[in-house]
């Protein structure tokens, strides 16, 4: 059974190469520029510049409450050293691993969520902005692992004696996903010459380069009899994965079977209650374009709404067992070295036949949809900002991703050359994250969860991001005016 759970994690591994955040200080400012379409796309129009140009940016985060590294075994400063080895701890099935689990009472999870943006441009002029945005990214989630799961997962077998109680598995799931998108967005500003400014805007992407898996348990009941057993008595199970990998031999094949496709889109809105009533938007050129400082906004959007489908070297299977059925027995002796092979023999204790659990030779996995509301307060003292933001992921029993519910509660200082904002969230509204941001110029760093940087606790994930970006901002035509005027003058 060892194996089984060695070829699990291979199916994990294969995707993403490093362990879902939401990067909220750098795409809430009024300086975000393309970045803002990542909250709400038609946030672009609430940007001080007209031109943005991100060079690239990276955006990293992972978080687990059910295992941990010691901080005593691992800081982040470890990485950067080429004879660190991580220390091993041994189990109850003899084996070792390099990490703890926590002594949890409820049920726990995972999610790690990795995305690169490429180059990418946003452009606005007056009633129109548009941007085009390239971007990687890497998704995964593991939800409701009861404590007796987290325990078999640890320790193996030998943790539990040989008895016949049950243990029950309810809404089990994970979800691992990878892909490449291109997307284009456009946002509408309506011309109100009032108090009032609107806006609304969609963005429509092109996901391609796509590779996951998942794991889907409505209810299992399972046991162990002996400590070469398990028994699952009744389950309703499916998986489904499309790798880049040979599944007879597990070698890694290239991009040639990463072959998912699909399409998503994000919409929204903003409102801005405006300090000035709007002008008429005719600005004959791209810097004579007006800024609109507002007293409050608020932004409404539906976030990655759409799917990744999978035709290619991609496979579903049932493994459902019913009160009184066979279910998984007696692995001893059982050799397996590769995808296939588990598969075969897991359908075989299953049905008695090795190809009975599969179902079709396609797979789709949704994306990670949630709701974002933004919200924004001009204090008018300083260049002083105090910004909101709820992130809500919505829940799926179906092949789908899901994003991390988030809220958030920032201060920021905010001018055209240098900016500083100190989020405070709550991650799955019960996990408290404190966090700083900073940009000078083209170049901002920061983090939702600065602790998780510094090493002085157990390490259970972290959250870090960076962009650089070339920008040019609204109303800036005035200095170069009065150049052409002084030497129209001085001519004369």
């Amino acid at each position: 059974m060892k194996k089984y759970i060695g070829i699990g994690l291979l199916i994990l591994l294969s995707i993403n190469v490093f362990a879902q955040g939401e990067s909220f200080s750098s795409s809430n400012s009024n300086f975000a520029g393309v970045h803002s379409v990542l909250l709400n796309p038609a946030a672009m129009h609430n940007q001080k510049t007209w031109l943005s140009f991100n060079l690239g940016s990276l955006l990293l985060f992972a978080h687990s409450d059910f295992i941990y590294l010691a901080k005593e075994d691992f800081r982040l400063r470890d990485i950067f050293d080429s004879t660190y080895v991580l220390p091993d701890h041994p189990t109850y099935d003899l084996e070792s691993r390099p990490f703890y689990s926590y002594e949890r009472d409820r049920n726990t999870s995972m999610e790690q969520s990795t995305r690169i943006l490429g180059p990418s441009l946003m452009l606005s002029y007056n009633q129109h902005a548009f941007a085009i945005t390239t971007a990687v990214r890497m998704e995964s989630n593991i939800r409701n692992i009861t404590p007796d799961l987290g325990d078999f997962i640890m320790n193996g077998f030998r943790y539990f004696e040989p008895y016949t109680e049950s243990f029950q598995v309810k809404d089990f799931n994970v979800t691992t996903m990878s892909w490449a998108e291109i997307g284009f967005s456009y946002a509408y500003r309506l011309n109100n010459q009032n108090f009032d400014g609107w806006s609304f805007g969609v963005s429509v992407k092109r996901l391609f380069l796509g590779s996951g898996a998942y794991l889907n348990v409505d209810h299992s009941t399972y046991t162990f009899p002996s400590y070469e057993n398990l028994d699952v008595l009744d389950q309703q199970a499916q998986l489904g994965f499309s790798l880049p990998i040979d599944y007879d031999s597990n070698d890694y094949n290239g991009t040639e079977n990463m072959t998912g496709r699909g399409w998503s889109f994000d919409i929204g809105f903003t409102y801005q209650s405006l300090l000035a009533a709007q002008p008429n938007l005719n600005a004959e050129k791209f810097c004579e374009q007006p800024i609109l400082d507002y007293k409050y906004r608020i932004g409404v959007a539906l976030l990655d709404v759409g799917a990744l489908n999978f035709k290619t070297n991609a496979q579903t299977h049932d493994f459902t067992t019913f009160s009184g059925g066979q279910g998984l027995s007696d692995f001893s002796g059982i050799d397996v070295d590769n995808i296939n092979r588990v598969i075969a023999t897991m359908s075989y204790h299953f049905y008695g036949d090795s190809t009975e659990s599969k179902v079709q030779n396609t797979m789709r996995i949704g994306l990670p949809m949630a709701l974002s509301i933004q919200a924004d307060y001009n204090t008018e003292i300083s260049n002083i900002y105090w910004s909101a933001s709820l992130i809500y992921g919505f829940r799926s029993k179906n092949e789908a991703l899901r994003r991390p519910s988030q809220l958030t509660l920032a201060p920021r200082y905010e001018t055209k050359l240098v900016e500083v904002s100190i989020p405070f969230s709550l991650y799955q509204f019960k996990y408290p994250h404190l966090g700083v941001y900073a940009r000078v110029g083209p170049l901002g760093i920061g983090s939702d969860w600065f602790s998780s940087l510094l090493g002085n606790r157990d390490f259970n994930g972290l959250d870090f991001y960076f962009t650089l970006k070339f920008q040019l901002s609204k109303d800036n035509c005035r200095k170069k005016r009065r150049i052409e005027d002084a030497c129209r003058d001085f001519s004369s």
